[in-house]
């Protein structure tokens, strides 16, 4: 794949990241949550109101996490769950606040759940256990848990930025492996850079390969340049100086004995034909016979 595509897709992955954290991170304002606030405010007036309380201060609400809320009262009362239900889910309603949610009522002083129910959106999904049965009065606390929506937009960005991102890796995972030779592609690379004959041997000097009958041997780069100038020019002597400067002029520095080394090499690879050999020209260079 093209390099700058995938950076494309990387950095449209990166993109879809940042915009969703900070979309979840400002999903709901300021202004979202001191709305919130007060509906809980109000909640907590309608409850004393019911019991015929209208002097007493409405105390605190807590905020105890992003969707969870604590209405205390200061003062006893006693409920009807009936009633309790229906107050809590008008103002609810009204003031267009989640329609899942969960309210638990606790004695302040231990903590003890007398009273629980959860409204889940239809009247068949509704949990309203103890209906009918009165609580007797005690300074009760309410807590009122609403469910968190579990993909927002912000969640399907990220969701959508990780997916960009695991696929911008393994495309260029796959792109450094090696692809595997089948015989279309062989077949296709023989005819864009066919085989020199060198006795009995095919050497393919763009793949690096040597073959003999169905032996393969893959050399390496200098001795795949050597035989490229031997190959070029069969019987002939090739001067010494010239291979030294042909094989190794990129490196700057030639040593007198690498050219001995790899000659040598060339041989041992060529030891299967009789025909083929490569004979040193004493003072002069080498020469590749092929008989």
């Amino acid at each position: 794949m093209n390099r700058k595509l995938l950076l494309l897709i990387a950095a449209g992955g990166i993109l879809l990241l940042l915009v969703g954290f900070v979309s979840r991170q400002n999903n709901k304002t300021d202004f979202d949550e001191a709305r919130e606030m007060i509906v809980m405010r109000q909640i907590a007036h309608k409850i004393l109101q019911q019991t015929g309380d209208s002097s007493t201060p409405v105390s605190p609400v807590k905020r105890i996490s992003e969707s969870k809320f604590e209405i205390s009262f200061p003062v006893s009362f006693s409920f009807s769950p009936d009633s309790l239900v229906k107050s809590i889910d008008r103002i609810i309603s009204q003031h267009h606040l989640p329609s899942d949610y969960i309210v638990q009522v606790t004695e302040s002083h231990n903590n003890k759940v007398v009273f629980g129910y959860a409204i889940l959106g239809t009247e068949q999904q509704n949990i309203v256990p103890c209906q009918g049965r009165s609580q007797p009065a005690f300074p009760y606390s309410i807590f009122i848990s609403f469910r968190d929506k579990p993909f927002s937009p912000g969640t399907w960005l990220i969701t959508g930025g990780a997916c960009l991102l695991i696929a911008a890796f393994v495309i260029a995972w796959r792109s450094k492996r090696k692809p595997q030779v089948n015989e279309e592609t062989e077949a296709g690379s023989e005819v864009v850079n066919p085989p020199l004959a060198i006795g009995s041997y095919l050497f393919y000097p763009a793949n690096q390969r040597l073959l003999f009958g169905h032996d393969e041997v893959i050399l390496t780069s200098k001795e795949s340049k050597l035989l490229s100038i031997f190959a070029a020019e069969p019987n002939e002597i090739i001067d010494r100086n010239r291979l030294q400067k042909e094989v190794w002029e990129d490196e700057g520095v030639i040593v007198g004995r690498s050219l001995d080394v790899f000659v040598s090499k060339l041989r041992k690879r060529l030891e299967n034909d009789p025909a083929v050999k490569i004979s040193s020209i004493h003072g002069k260079g080498y020469k590749l016979e092929v008989g």
